[in-house]
């Protein structure tokens, strides 16, 4: 462990003037991390470690009036990347923590969005496919929104995916901004736009009438925003008065001290999420351990959405209906447990009755081994089958591909193999299930599908 840069230390300077409280911590060298916040003495669990005034917030207030109206429509996602790109005398004020940020090679590095930044604006907007497919389709189906496999291949909309939603909105905001700088660039305005998406904070001042949707509701936080994130860690609080973090637990000296966001799936971390070999840059709403990528390496959050595999082609008009009716449609997962109980009800469209599907959700004790053994045969064969072979063809394709950079390649690599380990977690829990699935049948489709993806 050692000491951060001269313009890490400048940056602790300038805390001090904003009247930022930092306590027994401070920034460092974290091997095989970059950047984090280490323990400078012992901490004690629930001690507050910084504090930062809303006087030190870089929020749309902060931004002035004239700036703000010839922005008439855009979010304040989009208004704070307009600032920062283009309000360059206003800014001056925050050099020193502005010093501190990732370069856009940094972010290029590491961002999905970036991998793939030779496209067109228009082509970003509908399809992120239609330049690079076979890219797109090495992104896991909840990035890109599309499978690679030919199992799957009747569904192919991008739109879905987290990549091209993610485009959709630095679109809508870049065409705001240009109108009111037209000599700017797109390239200019991502990097800045990519910025805040990687380093805001969740802000709504107390007694104010917000009008911005809730995902929307940000600002900047200097210091705070060194902390790494953890699928658990030290609670970050806003009280109206500022951001306060506090100790979850004991530290030892020298420490790395986590905050954690929430419950974010790595996929979702991938897309939202930037890592920076030196110095770090930590996040907000997706902050997260970056090690060898920018996935967690531990995530009790994680998971995989399967609407695709439930929805799109089993489950016909009326079971459709059945479950819009009954508040069961869509927003379907798969954890390292299984699929979810929403999954659950759906695949009992097709297993059970009306009157003992009503009764199912209903949570009346209807379970018939022979129904209940046919439905996990369904998850099975239906997703769990289908998503491993996704993952195996993955895999095969990014171990021989020459079509991707080093990093991405590399990242993409350790985001199927969780999803490949997922998926293997998910067809034991399922064999060693209430209804008896065999798990000697489970075991060699297991064997059958590792042996495809070795060979």
């Amino acid at each position: 462990m050692s000491t951060a840069g001269p313009q890490h230390v400048r940056f602790t300077e300038w805390t001090k003037k904003q009247k930022i409280i930092i306590n027994g911590v401070g920034p460092a060298k974290v091997p095989g991390r970059g950047l984090g916040i280490t323990a400078q003495r012992k901490i004690e669990a629930g001690e507050e470690l910084v504090k930062v005034p809303v006087s030190a917030l870089l929020t749309i207030t902060s931004i002035p009036r004239s700036f703000r109206l010839a922005h008439e429509g855009i979010t304040v996602h989009g208004l704070l990347a307009s600032f920062l790109a283009f309000g360059a005398l206003e800014l001056s004020p925050f050099t020193p923590w502005r010093e501190t940020w990732p370069t856009l090679q940094e972010l290029e590095d590491t961002m999905p969005i970036l991998w793939l930044s030779n496209r067109k604006p228009s082509n970003c907007l509908r399809s992120p496919a239609m330049v690079f497919p076979r890219q797109v389709c090495a992104l896991p189906p909840a990035i890109g929104g599309r499978w690679g496999s030919e199992r799957m291949s009747w569904h192919s909309d991008s739109s879905s995916g987290l990549l091209c939603q993610q485009e959709r909105k630095l679109q809508q905001d870049w065409a705001i901004a240009s109108r009111a700088f037209p000599d700017e660039t797109l390239e200019k305005y991502r990097y800045h736009w990519l910025l805040v998406n990687t380093r805001s904070f969740y802000y709504e001042p107390q007694g104010a009438n917000y009008q911005q949707a809730r995902e929307d509701r940000m600002a900047l936080c200097p210091f705070v925003d060194y902390f790494n994130h953890q699928d658990h860690g030290c609670d970050v609080a806003f009280d109206g008065e500022g951001y306060t973090v506090k100790s979850d637990r004991v530290y030892e000296t020298g420490e790395e001290i986590f905050v954690s966001y929430g419950n974010h799936s790595n996929d979702f971390l991938l897309v939202e999420c930037a890592k920076r070999t030196y110095p770090n840059v930590v996040y907000i709403f997706t902050n997260s351990i970056l090690q060898d990528g920018f996935v967690l390496e531990e995530n009790k959050w994680d998971y995989l959405p399967i609407d695709d595999l439930v929805l799109h082609k089993w489950i016909y008009e009326p079971a459709r209906k059945r479950l819009e009716s009954a508040g069961y449609l869509g927003d379907y997962t798969l954890g390292r447990e299984g699929v979810c109980h929403r999954t659950q009800v759906a695949i009992r469209t097709e297993t059970l009755g009306i009157p003992e599907w009503t009764k199912f959700i209903e949570g009346q004790d209807v379970v018939n081994m022979c129904d209940e053994r046919k439905a996990d045969s369904y998850i099975v064969s239906r997703i769990l089958d289908v998503y491993f072979s996704e993952a195996a063809n993955a895999l095969n394709y990014l171990e021989t591909t020459t079509e991707l950079q080093a990093g991405p390649q590399k990242m993409l690599v350790k985001r199927w193999s969780q999803i490949k380990s997922l998926i293997t977690d998910a067809f034991r829990h399922t064999a060693n299930s209430h209804t008896g699935l065999e798990l000697a049948s489970c075991s060699e489709m297991l064997d059958e599908k590792t042996n495809e993806f070795c060979a």
